[in-house]
């Protein structure tokens, strides 16, 4: 068993409305303090932050808030510093989550001050796709402060095989690790007639379910016209469309639904959680994220652990994994391949539930959130043998 390790996880906000790199960042810490290991977060924070979820999600973490300075959008922070300086001695390793804000720069540049070594999680901010926002921005930027902030770090930590072969480095060339997030898992079974019911979806239906924001990388502009074409061959197929976005986005997805008449076989259930989502994952047949990126997606580890079987893009960064645990099918982001790889799945040439068992055992025996976290601890152990060594943890 390896002791304690006290960590600090540096993350640019606590915002509910942020979404998934801030949750993923809390899961890592709330199975760290599961696991026995002291664990604490520290922020920045503005009076229009959503963090009411922090009590009911993430109670009993030590979460330490700060405040925002001017240029409050990059999320800088005169007040991060001095905490850091009080508090730095008292942890062994510091996590950094995020990139490109100022929160980041300085917590490392603190951290190399004081001599404490510190790992960069992107969560895909130093991804080819994500680079193109703020291009001009981060072109400049990048040779200068992400090469110097990845060169002084003890490594890299990356959540797929992908993102670590994808990862920008502005020629920095650090030590990296690919290591799966822990992902929450329900222990409750869903109730598939009861949200059928509910929803007014008949009971011998073949649903597809999509849960996830709805935003223009997810993939529903190929979804959905795949649909549209395959409804004549199969007129009981229907879509569950679960989650929120933009209000501009979804009228255009619903403009969508329209044109390829598969607006009346279509529900729109909204953000889903808790209970309600498993009943949500029980009633459908397939899960469909065809995304133009997604570096991790935390949605399709809870969907192969309710049992559903995947239909993801191969810019899907886990679908490597999937594909070869047989717990999916991978199709290229575009209408023809999604409307090819989902016809094999509803027309039986595969086997749909032998997927949705293997995809179980996929999560139980790589995404189980104990075994994610055994994983870190011993990427910490490590990285702190080779300093008491005194051997160097850059590459």
């Amino acid at each position: 068993m390896t002791r304690p390790i006290s960590s600090l996880h540096c993350l640019f906000s606590y915002d509910n409305k942020l979404g998934g790199s801030v949750h993923a960042a809390l899961n890592v810490c709330k199975y760290l303090a599961r696991g026995g290991h002291p664990v604490e977060m520290v922020a920045p924070f503005g009076r229009r932050d959503d963090v009411q979820y922090l009590g009911n999600d993430y109670s009993g973490l030590s979460c330490h808030m700060v405040a925002r300075s001017f240029p409050q959008r990059y999320s800088n922070s005169h007040a991060l510093g001095i905490w850091l300086r009080a508090n730095l001695h008292r942890f062994q390793v510091v996590e950094i989550h995020g990139v490109w804000v100022l929160s980041t720069l300085e917590a490392a540049r603190i951290c190399r001050e004081l001599n404490k070594p510190y790992f960069i999680r992107p969560h895909g901010s130093l991804d080819p796709f994500d680079l193109q926002k703020h291009v001009l921005v981060k072109r400049f930027l990048g040779p200068i402060y992400v090469r110097w902030l990845l060169r002084n770090s003890a490594a890299v930590i990356c959540t797929s095989t992908l993102e670590a072969e994808r990862l920008v480095t502005y020629g920095a060339n650090p030590r990296q690790f690919t290591l799966p997030l822990p992902v929450p898992l329900a222990d409750a079974e869903g109730a598939r007639q009861s949200f059928r019911l509910k929803h007014q979806i008949p009971l011998d239906a073949r649903v597809v379910l999509f849960l996830s924001r709805v935003d223009y990388k997810k993939g529903l502009d190929f979804l959905i016209p795949a649909l549209g074409r395959l409804k004549s061959e199969y007129p009981d197929l229907w879509l569950v469309l679960a989650g929120t976005g933009a209000p501009d986005f979804l009228s255009l997805v619903r403009r969508w639904l329209d044109k390829h008449k598969v607006r009346a076989y279509t529900r729109e259930v909204g953000f889903l959680s808790g209970q309600d989502k498993q009943d949500a994952f029980a009633a459908a047949d397939v899960f469909a994220l065809p995304s133009l990126n997604e570096n991790f997606g935390i949605v399709n580890i809870e969907a192969m652990h309710a049992g559903l079987p995947l239909l993801v893009s191969d810019q899907v960064y886990i679908c490597r994994e999937i594909e070869q645990a047989g717990a999916g099918i991978v199709c290229r982001p575009d209408v023809p391949s999604v409307t090819a790889r989902l016809r094999e799945m509803l027309g039986g040439a595969v086997d749909l539930k032998k997927m949705g068992i293997r995809g179980r055992a996929l999560v139980q025996q790589r995404y189980r959130p104990e075994a994610a976290t055994a994983t870190l601890v011993g990427v910490y152990a490590e990285t702190l043998a080779r300093l008491a060594k005194k051997q160097p943890i850059v590459a």
